[in-house]
């Protein structure tokens, strides 16, 4: 038993986290028979393993006090009830097409996924700031704002009123600017039902914490918590946590719309809550969703691709050909690759739909608004000409900050600080190139 023990241990400290039922039936059998030789031996003998931990993760120190607070049978219980809890406010509503999905947001993406969910069956909550928009969408199925001459399911129904908007939802597919979103729940969280998927679209890193927006929104929807623990220590918060999943790959609002063949990826810690928004949103004709616990990875693949697609713009707007383009778009892999790697994600994700994906989604395409930027700026323009009509350009202040992540993790990653170097004015393209290629040659692959 021993030998199973420390196995459990070593997967946790490896992977910060264990999914439920493994653990359960690990814990279970081990804990069993542990029980039985510590009465023969001795029952002063503590179980002991790594303490290290990641967020919201159990770690293996956790798993003898909670069993020493109650009965074996009830530990069991615990360990396996948000599964179990769940699958049951959430399987029959997928399976009889009766839930209902709020989307927040109604942007282009937020209109797209909107429009993926009523076409799956599943009734719509769209939320909007802008009366007119919400009027317009609901008494003549359209959107006026955003890909307007997209016929739009009766089963959406947009409001301005967020209560009314995630009342009664199994699933909210956040749509918002990524700046935007960890203030939005700060703000809201009172309102945002607790225990629900939040399914985050939004692509970038959180500016004034440095962070993941995964981890910016954590911290957002736990401030009240933190206040309630000030206040009264014996108190503890009754709201349950939402459990985050992450959407990512070459994902064109325009072209979803359009009932185009797509195919992305969504990441959550625990799988199932992945697989949850996997069977909400695809279908089979044209939408495909792939699940991953990589939350690593798809986040910063989704966020860090968007500087690489300004520098992929830059070459296009000085009239530079495919050969260059292709070349940028490898070399590009690579760095994005060795930063996701040093940063704890996995290279094989960004080997896929979030990582090399979405990069070539947003270099080779000018649908991209990263792209056009790179273009304008190559033309003569300024960032703040660019960015003057309230355009998100989410590589440009995301730039700056994979220099930082670079810096901390003592890497090179010479496209990265090319780019920055060139948003922030240090940089003319001519330049940045030239100092890219005065680079000493070497082997073309490294072990990240």
């Amino acid at each position: 038993s021993s030998v199973l023990i420390a196995i459990a241990c070593a997967t946790i400290a490896t992977t910060g986290a264990i999914t439920g039922a493994a653990l359960a039936s690990l814990y279970w059998n081990t804990r069993t028979k542990k029980q039985k030789d510590d009465d023969e031996v001795s029952p002063s003998i503590q179980e002991t393993a790594p303490t290290k931990r990641t967020k919201n993760s159990l770690s293996a120190n956790d798993i003898p006090k909670a069993a020493s607070q109650a009965g074996p049978d009830k530990h069991k219980r615990e360990i396996t009830q948000s599964i179990g809890e769940f699958l049951s406010l959430t399987d029959d509503a997928r399976t009889n097409k009766q839930g209902k999905v709020c989307v927040l947001g109604g942007g282009a993406f937020g209109t797209s996924l909107a429009y993926a969910s009523a076409q799956n069956g599943f009734r719509v909550s769209l939320y909007c700031r802008d009366a007119v928009q919400v009027s317009t969408i609901n008494e003549q199925h359209y959107n006026p704002r955003y890909l307007s001459d997209t016929v739009l399911p009766s089963g959406i129904v947009a409001t301005t009123d967020l209560k009314e908007a995630v009342e009664g939802c199994m699933l909210i597919i956040l749509a918002l600017p990524c700046q935007k979103t960890p203030d939005f729940f700060r703000q809201h969280r009172k309102v945002i039902p607790g225990g629900v998927v939040i399914c985050v679209t939004a692509k970038g890193l959180y500016l004034p914490t440095r962070q993941l927006i995964g981890d910016a929104i954590e911290d957002a929807l736990a401030a009240g918590d933190e206040q309630i623990r000030n206040a009264n220590q014996n108190e503890r918060p009754t709201r349950k946590p939402n459990p985050l999943a992450f959407f990512s790959g070459p994902t064109f609002a325009a072209e979803i719309v359009k009932n185009n063949p797509t195919v992305a990826v969504v990441a959550s810690q625990t799988l199932y809550h992945a697989v949850h928004v996997q069977k909400v949103l695809s279908n089979e004709t044209n939408f495909r969703l792939y699940v991953s616990q990589d939350i690593v990875s798809v986040q910063l693949g989704g966020a860090l691709k968007n500087p690489l697609a300004v520098g992929a713009g830059l070459l296009t707007g000085c009239g530079y050909g495919i050969n260059t383009l292709s070349a940028y778009v490898t070399r590009a892999t690579a760095e994005l690759r060795r930063l996701c790697v040093a940063l704890g994600g996995a290279p094989d994700t960004i080997n896929g739909l979030s990582g090399v994906g979405d990069l070539m989604l947003t270099c080779f395409s000018e649908q991209s608004r990263n792209q056009r930027c790179g273009v304008r700026l190559a033309k003569g323009e300024t960032i703040e000409e660019i960015l003057k009509d309230g355009m998100t350009v989410e590589g440009v202040p995301t730039a700056a900050v994979a220099v930082l992540y670079a810096d901390a993790c003592g890497l090179d990653m010479p496209l990265f600080r090319a780019v920055a170097g060139v948003i922030e004015g240090k940089l003319n393209t001519e330049e940045a190139l030239k100092n890219l290629f005065e680079r000493p040659a070497g082997l073309e692959m490294r072990r990240v």
